[in-house]
């Protein structure tokens, strides 16, 4: 089992999404290092829409999708690709006051032993821009040699 570091703590990142899917590049080497054999141990993802943004004001049925990745696609990937990490899909219809999410992180192997990580994110709403905030839960542990036998284990078993 891997050994904690610190206490949970979170990061947050502001994003700014659009119409364009692009990916943002997320820098762990602030939080871990990786040469001293750390991980990032994540618990909780959420990505939510900032109170900014006026449900009420969209206009129509709006999706946005996110995809964290431990590599740079350039594109959406299937869930099951072994560089998903995890995937949130968001849909309002503010005609009929609705809100549906679907999410999946997998909290079999929640660490995050790569210098970077990767958030592609768009959304349908032409001609604007939505604030969402990343938040990410976790700790800073060093993994055990069991610790990174299941994940490789989850990585080769995860065939596309």
């Amino acid at each position: 089992m891997a050994k904690a570091q610190t206490k949970d703590f979170e990061i947050m990142i502001e994003l700014g999404v659009t119409t364009t899917a692009s990916t943002t590049a997320l820098d762990m080497t602030d939080y871990v290092d990786i040469a001293d054999n750390e991980a990032f141990e994540v618990h909780e993802v959420d990505i939510v829409l900032d109170p900014t943004v006026m449900v009420s004001n969209l206009g129509g049925p709006v999706e946005a999708l996110f995809q964290l990745a431990d590599s740079n696609i350039q594109a959406f990937v299937s869930h099951a690709d072994r560089t998903s990490l995890y995937i949130d899909r968001q849909l309002w219809d503010p005609a009929t006051s609705m809100y549906n999410f679907q999410d999946s992180f997998s909290s079999l192997t929640p660490l995050i032993v790569s210098k970077t990580i990767f958030c592609r994110n768009d959304h349908t709403l032409a001609g604007s821009t939505l604030d969402f905030t990343l938040r990410i839960k976790g700790r800073i542990v060093k993994p055990s040699a069991k610790d990174y036998m299941a994940l490789v284990l989850t990585q080769t078993g995860n065939v596309a």
